[in-house]
C-alpha cells in the first residue's frame, strides 16, 4: 500500500491503513523513518499482509536502511505484525520499535532476507495478543548473513503458539525477496538477549543455530512461562545463557 525506497527523514503520523493487498508499508535504502501512532487492520488471513517491513529495497538500490523507529502502533495483520530485513550489500542498522500492541499476525523480528546483515535492533514495551508467534527470527542459506545486537525487552506474549521462534533453516523459497543472485548466503545469529519477557501460553520455543561453525548465541534474562511444563523447547547449535528464566533448554 505504502512503499518509500531511498527517503530521508520520512514520518508517517497517526494514520489508519486496511486491507493492504501486500504489504501495508514497506521502508528501505534510506536514513531516518518515524512511523508514528499507526493503526494497520486486515484480516489474519491476507497472503503476505504484513505490517511494517524494513530493510527490503529493490534489487537496484544497494543502500543501506537505518535510524528507524516504529512506535504507539497498533497492527492486525496477516503475515509478519513488523519484520526486519535486508538485502546484500545493503546493511540494515538502528531500528527501535517500541510501546506498541500486535494481534492478528506472525509476530516480529528478522528476516526471512538478512543478506545485507541486520544489527542495533531493539524492541521494547510491546504487548502480542493472539499473533500466531511472537518473537520470529528466521533465515536459511539464501537469504542470511550476520544479525548481530539484537534486543528484546519488556515484552507480554500471549496465546501465540509459537511465542520465541530463532532459526536459520527456514523453508521460505524467498521467491519475492531474492533473485538469482542471492544464494550461499549463511546465517549467523549473535548477541540475541531477551530480557523481562513474560508467555501466556504457547507450545513451542525453538533455537536453531546453522551448524557446529556457526551457533546461535542468544541470552534469556527473567524469560517467564506460565506454564513451562507445557511448552516443548528445541535447541540445536544454539549457545544459550539462561539468568532468572523458567526455560529449560
Amino acid at each position: 500500500m505504502m512503499t518509500f525506497v531511498g527517503c530521508d527523514d520520512l514520518v508517517l503520523y497517526r494514520i489508519h491503513l486496511r486491507n493492504s493487498p501486500n504489504f501495508h508499508v514497506s521502508y528501505a535504502g534510506g536514513n531516518g523513518f518515524t512511523v508514528w501512532g499507526v493503526i494497520i487492520n486486515t484480516p489474519k488471513s491476507a497472503l503476505n499482509g504484513d505490517g511494517i517491513n524494513i530493510g527490503q529495497p529493490w534489487p537496484e538500490v544497494a543502500r543501506g536502511t537505518s535510524n528507524v523507529t516504529i512506535t504507539q502502533c497498533y497492527i492486525h495483520a496477516g503475515d509478519d505484525n513488523v519484520a526486519i530485513k535486508s538485502r546484500t550489500g545493503s546493511l540494515t542498522s538502528h531500528v527501535t520499535v517500541s510501546h506498541s500492541h500486535f494481534y492478528a499476525g506472525h509476530g516480529m523480528g528478522t528476516g526471512s532476507s538478512t543478506a545485507g546483515g541486520i544489527a542495533n535492533v531493539r524492541f521494547s514495551d510491546i504487548t502480542l495478543d493472539g499473533t500466531s508467534a511472537g518473537i520470529l527470527m528466521k533465515g536459511n542459506n539464501k537469504l542470511g548473513a550476520e544479525v548481530r545486537d539484537v534486543e528484546y525487552d519488556d515484552v507480554c506474549i500471549r496465546g501465540a503458539g509459537s511465542p520465541i521462534s530463532i532459526y536459520t533453516h527456514s523453508d521460505s523459497s524467498g521467491h519475492h525477496e531474492v533473485d538469482a543472485t542471492e544464494t550461499n548466503k549463511t546465517p549467523h545469529y549473535t548477541d540475541i538477549r531477551l530480557n523481562n519477557v513474560t508467555v501466556q501460553g504457547g507450545s513451542r520455543i525453538m533455537l536453531d543455530g546453522l551448524d557446529a561453525s556457526h551457533h546461535l548465541g542468544v541470552s534469556f534474562h527473567n524469560v517467564v512461562l506460565d506454564h513451562p511444563e507445557a511448552v516443548r523447547v528445541t535447541a540445536d547449535h544454539a549457545d544459550v545463557q539462561l539468568d532468572g528464566s523458567n526455560i529449560a533448554v
